[in-house]
């Protein structure tokens, strides 16, 4: 199906698409405007027409129409498909199922519970606002604090304590009793008398304040119920159904979509009125789970949106593990970056701190530099911000609202970093004035700060937790040490020599370049790679001679292969990506599939080619298989082979983008020196050198590779 995307890509200009966002103005044979991923005063957001590509040199973000569209609208691969085929006409399975009939009658099904939806929601809204036996809810709503207005602009309803007062109004505009249990408003009555047969249906839902839950384009595809009275449960959700899956919906995500987006923050609350109070009084980058814990569902969802993340759960016990639970999804549930960094203690006496990268100084001794050349170690960083929203002892976030909204808005914008929340909760329960306090403390505490990468943000936390419990820093330091020898020893290390990943357990090789222990969940673990030297694996370079053909230029064959070397072999991952990263693949489908490599990657489920078709979309299967079959001709291959093929692919991809990228800048170059815009000169001047380097350093890394 891979013809589908290049059959819309075919169809839609990606000028007129980037256009319709974008002031573009004529730029020799390119278009040039404003980036709109970042702020900027001068245009340095490139689209060229011949390539059907977009770059930005200011903030280095690119692609095709797909990637456009999906930063540009926070939406998904899927997404943007099914957006794209739409625009230009041309036919997608959404579903996959490769059953043209039955994917018209699953599509037709949704389409009439969703209708059926939206007459309940109609009904239920009518009984809240003019039944009288809804006096009482309408007091409670009141009492709540939730405006009229909100009652409206959220559809709030009421059911009452009648068996049948939905199902009767629903069957009488044409519904079918299957239609309604299938669609979670009614269940089947079951009779004694008749073993058990059904008969007739009654309603799910009664005696409780209603509220409708949309999915993100507003299309209600559930219900919350809220028991008035003695009522058990307190909360009721529609059981799942073909619409309404209860560990992936987030209430009022279609209200907040685009306020999180603006802002750049979601606020994650507990309870429906929570919700809707924080949108009432202007927080509108809230919203709740649906009766159930933040799951990863939840994060995965969200973050397509954002990266900052703040829980505002019940200040109470359960509340607390809710937090902690919600802690631990978003940190699984968002992907995380590779950083390069200087190693720690002697063997790094080398490098200096620089950024996030580690830089050579030139100043060491020449034992120091055959100890340290090429060392460096690769630390995952979670790609979010998560931290925590601290509410006052015995409070919801509903009462802060309406209590002290000052509070409330000075606590979202000022939350508790999720370090500092540790910090907190962690030895609430400890007298930190006596020394079994004190120790327990820094055992606590400890290994949070050793999830901490950066040096001096580590140091602030030690001088923190030293001063907390009265301990000399230095006596905190070298047991800090202890604890992250003990990190170390559960990890792993690999180097780009090819001697494949390690277990520094047993310092043997491992059969499959996974890792042996699972790390800590929240925890984020360090790696250690060694670059080859130019005596490294001669061998390796015969062996891999004929199956790297380095005179095939086409780089879509080269993605094809590198992305097949990573489906059949997930251990290989760590060894190219802190070369390449999805935006240096020119095609649609491989760019995609790395992408969803890495994130399934990432979140330590390392995939294997029978379990694709469960994350891959039907969309990008035929780029799969094309992948798979790249490598069909190879013969069995050791471990060493793979990473030394694996590196140099990447490699090789890397260094074509920055080439591609280094033509289209003399082209600018020669475009803005003949109109005279020395503004543009000096930016493509400064971005041609950093092409050069970075192009330089692949190329000192390509003859240490052999």
């Amino acid at each position: 199906m891979t013809s589908v995307i290049e059959a819309i890509k075919a169809k839609i200009n990606i000028t007129d698409e980037v256009s319709s966002i974008v002031t573009l103005q004529k730029s020799g044979k390119s278009y040039k405007g404003l980036c709109p991923f970042h702020n900027e005063r001068s245009p340095s957001f490139y689209v060229f027409p011949e390539s059907q590509t977009w770059h930005c040199f200011g903030c280095n973000e690119g692609g095709d129409v797909f990637s456009f569209v999906q930063k540009q609208q926070n939406m998904d691969f899927h997404e943007a498909l099914l957006h794209l085929a739409e625009k230009a006409d041309v036919p997608v399975e959404e579903n996959g199922s490769g059953n043209a009939e039955e994917e018209r009658e699953t599509n037709a099904l949704k389409e009439r519970l969703r209708k059926l939806n939206e007459d309940a929601v109609l009904w239920f809204h009518q009984m809240l606002l003019r039944s009288p036996e809804a006096a009482g809810a309408r007091e409670y709503v009141q009492s709540r604090g939730i405006s009229a207005d909100s009652v409206q602009l959220f559809s709030l309803g009421y059911v009452g304590d009648q068996w049948d007062g939905l199902t009767r109004f629903l069957l009488g505009q044409g519904y079918s009793e299957q239609e309604l249990v299938t669609g979670g408003v009614a269940r089947w009555r079951e009779s004694d008398t008749l073993g058990g047969e059904r008969n007739g249906i009654y309603d799910y839902f009664r005696n409780r304040l209603m509220f409708p839950i949309r999915d993100e384009r507003g299309r209600v595809i559930g219900f919350g119920g809220r028991a008035l009275g003695d009522n058990k449960p307190k909360y009721l959700n529609t059981p799942q159904t073909i619409l309404f899956e209860k560990n992936t919906v987030l209430y009022g995500i279609d209200m907040a979509k685009d306020a999180i987006r603006q802002i750049g923050q979601v606020v994650i609350v507990e309870g429906y009125v929570d919700a809707v109070i924080a949108q009432q009084y202007g927080t509108r980058q809230t919203v709740a789970c649906c009766g159930s814990a933040i799951t990863e569902k939840h994060i995965q969802k969200l973050k397509k949106l954002t990266k900052q993340v703040t829980l505002a759960l019940d200040p109470d016990a359960a509340g607390n593990a809710a937090t902690e639970q919600g802690i631990k999804e978003a940190l699984k549930g968002f992907d995380r970056t590779i950083v390069p960094v200087p190693l720690a203690g002697g063997s790094s006496s080398g490098f200096r701190q620089s950024g996030q990268k580690g830089k050579w100084n030139g100043q060491s001794k020449q034992s120091e530099q055959s100890q340290t050349r090429g060392i460096i170690r690769l630390e995952e960083q979670v790609d979010a911000e998560i931290n925590v929203l601290q509410l006052p002892p015995g409070e919801d976030p509903d009462e802060v609202i309406r209590r002290d909204f000052a509070a409330w808005f000075y606590a979202v914008n000022h939350p508790l970093s999720l370090i500092d929340y540790y910090f907190v909760t962690r030895t609430m329960d400890l007298n930190l004035h006596e020394p079994v306090g004190q120790a327990e403390a820094a055992k606590r505490l400890l290994p949070v700060i050793g999830m901490i990468s950066g040096r001096i943000k580590r140091d602030v936390y030690i001088r923190k937790l030293a001063s907390m419990i009265g301990v000399e820093e230095r006596s905190l330091y070298e047991e800090l040490q202890r604890v992250l020898s003990s990190q170390k020893n559960t990890g792993m290390t690999a180097d780009f020599s090819g001697k494949g990943p390690i277990s520094s357990q047993n310092g043997r090789p491992t059969s499959s370049g996974k890792e042996e222990t699972q790390r800590a969940k929240g925890d984020l673990e360090e790696k250690k790679y060694d670059f080859p030297s130019t005596e490294d694996k001669k061998s390796t370079k015969a062996q891999t001679r004929d199956r790297l053909d380095r005179t095939v230029q086409n780089t879509l064959k080269w993605e094809d292969y590198l992305i097949g070397l990573l489906i059949q072999n997930p251990g290989l991952y760590p060894h190219v990506c802190a070369i390449i990263n999805e935006g240096d693949f020119a095609g649609t489908d491989t760019r995609e599939l790395y992408h969803l490599l890495n994130s399934v990657y990432q979140r330590e489920s390392s995939p294997s080619y029978q379990s694709l078709e469960q994350f891959v979309p039907s969309a990008l299967m035929p780029a799969v298989t094309r992948s798979l079959k790249c490598l069909e001709a190879m013969s069995s291959r050791d471990e060493e082979a793979l990473i030394k093929e694996a590196v140099q692919c990447a490699t090789r991809l890397k260094k074509t983008r920055l080439l591609q990228l280094n033509t289209e800048l003399k082209f600018l170059l020669r475009e803005a020196a003949a109109t005279g815009d020395k503004a543009a000169m000096r930016q493509f001047q400064q971005q041609f050198v950093t092409i050069q380097r970075q192009l330089l350093t692949l190329n000192t890394a390509t003859r240490l590779q052999g």
